[in-house]
């Protein structure tokens, strides 16, 4: 009888795996929320969510896989005060309420540059990976 049980756990565990929800729940107030550097990886991440972000997409970008990306997606949005949402496989930025202007205007990622040799180094950053 236990095993049933813990069989229908699971798979109730693997269909809300990939419903739409809350990954990670903004700050109480948006006075607490810290900007990271322009023209960081952490700064394009969080550019990424606000516009909403698509895993293939930021995985080819950057060259990390999946679990790397949303490891570190995690931790930006924890350092900074954010919040990320996903829905229907795109992750979006969450701010708390009262919060309208807290980012300016849209940004444009510089093609020029390369995310691949930033990403390197966000591994390495202890800011980042604490």
């Amino acid at each position: 009888m236990t095993l049933q049980i813990a069989k229908a756990r699971r798979l109730e565990a693997l269909n809300k795996r990939n419903n739409d929800r809350i990954l990670v729940e903004p700050v109480a107030h948006y006075t607490q929320i810290t900007l990271p550097d322009e023209g960081t990886v952490a700064d394009y991440l969080i550019d990424a969510l606000r516009h909403g972000a698509d895993l293939a997409q930021l995985s080819a970008e950057t060259g990390w896989s999946k679990s790397t990306l949303l490891v570190n997606l995690y931790k930006v949005a924890k350092k900074t005060g954010v919040g990320i949402r996903r829905r229907q496989d795109t992750l979006q930025l969450m701010l708390p309420s009262g919060s309208k202007h807290t980012f300016p205007g849209p940004k444009v990622v510089n093609p020029s540059t390369t995310l691949s040799a930033q990403a390197e180094e966000v591994l390495d950053t202890p800011s980042l990976v604490a």
